[in-house]
């Protein structure tokens, strides 16, 4: 049996309430990836290897997590069973309350979301909501003693928003901000008009570095294809980076999807879909 990496993302479940045009997630080109879904006592399950394996960080995700009626059961199990684990929950903060974010701090699990415009945001999300409601949840979470991490995904069509989508989610009290350049995966490979070059990547870059430091830590995560599949030799020359280090994948984190399946990485095909690919 394989012995899980120390670092683990757990997809709870595949259903979400945004249709976000550039969603990375796997399902999206391999619907028998989505489910069935684990139920309460499959995560649990899962929950005992990972402690009997010693894994020390593990990040719930979907999907939207929150969607799922027995997270905070899977969330109170795994801290019983990782009692020193860092544990963290994702979310596109749709439906986090002021009482879900009090809970989530007793239970010392971290908190983050991602805003992914500003006027584009609704373009962005798929859907018909505005940014703002994201902003005042971010800063009520501050105000709570729990502060929430912000990710933004920058495409073509939010690529001149990206300085005022970080100001924006800075001021309102992240925690830490994580900017990256969309990818060709999942639903992002029948939306390849919204992906920035490279070189429009390191100059959003650029300007996110030229802003007055307010104190908030950031990073850029560089990937714009995942190179632990098989891949169209198209896309590779497109957006491969000759010059990336090896990806740690599978050796230093892993994935285990909403079915139960392990995957190397978030874009990686489990073997049995990997010879048949």
């Amino acid at each position: 049996m394989k012995r899980f990496p120390r670092k683990m993302t757990v997809e709870l479940t595949a259903k979400c309430n945004f249709r976000c045009p550039y969603c990375y997630c796997v399902w999206h080109e391999f619907p028998k990836l989505a489910g069935p879904e684990l139920d309460t006592d499959g995560w649990k399950d899962v929950l005992d290897r990972f402690a009997a394996d010693g894994v020390k960080d593990v990040l719930f995700t979907g999907g939207e997590v929150l969607l799922r009626k027995d997270v905070l059961k899977i969330v109170d199990y795994a801290r019983t069973r990782l009692p020193s684990a860092k544990l963290t929950l994702f979310t596109n903060a749709s439906r986090l309350t002021e009482d879900l974010i009090l809970a989530f701090k007793e239970r010392q699990v971290r908190l983050a979301t991602s805003l992914q415009g500003l006027a584009t945001y609704g373009g962005m999300t798929g859907t018909k909501r505005r940014y703002n409601r994201l902003l005042r949840v971010v800063a009520r979470a501050k105000e709570l003693g729990w502060p929430m991490s912000v990710s933004m995904t920058i495409t073509t069509a939010n690529r001149a928003e990206a300085p005022d989508m970080f100001a924006a989610a800075a001021l309102s009290g992240a925690s830490l901000i994580q900017l990256g350049a969309m990818m060709a995966e999942g639903r992002g490979k029948r939306h390849l008009d919204l992906m920035i070059s490279h070189t429009e990547w390191e100059a959003v870059k650029d300007e996110i570095r030229k802003l007055p430091n307010v104190g908030v830590p950031y990073s850029f995560a560089d990937e714009f294809i995942c190179t632990c599949r098989d891949q169209p030799p198209e896309l590779l020359s497109a957006w491969a980076d000759p010059k990336a280090k090896r990806c740690p994948a599978g050796r230093s984190f892993g994935v285990i999807g909403p079915d139960g399946t392990y995957r190397i990485c978030l874009h990686a095909l489990p073997k049995d879909l990997m010879r048949k690919d």
